[in-house]
């Protein structure tokens, strides 16, 4: 299976952004972190291809969640058949 994201940016102040590389429209898309920190509000939305989503690491130890080794972002979508489907991103 082909992933339809690409990570477009990535800083060192925490912000990651991905771009829907795909086909088809995904719904419910929305963020996770496993790891210290915190995450800018992610709610479920629809993210049609060419659309690009944005999710900023917040709080204290925002820094160190982004630089950690086992830290890690994870993107969860629904595709058309409603199937959920996660992609981790290392960050």
């Amino acid at each position: 299976m082909v992933v339809p994201w690409r990570v477009t940016e990535r800083s060192p102040s925490g912000v990651i952004e991905v771009a829907h590389v795909g086909h088809a429209p995904l719904t419910s898309v929305r963020f996770a972190l496993a790891g210290r920190g915190m995450l800018g509000l992610s709610l479920p939305q629809t993210v049609h291809p060419g659309e690009r989503v944005r999710v900023v690491l917040r709080g204290v130890h925002a820094e160190a969640a982004a630089q950690a080794p086992d830290g890690m972002l994870v993107l969860r979508w629904f595709q058309a058949d409603g199937t959920e489907l996660l992609w981790p991103i290392a960050l």
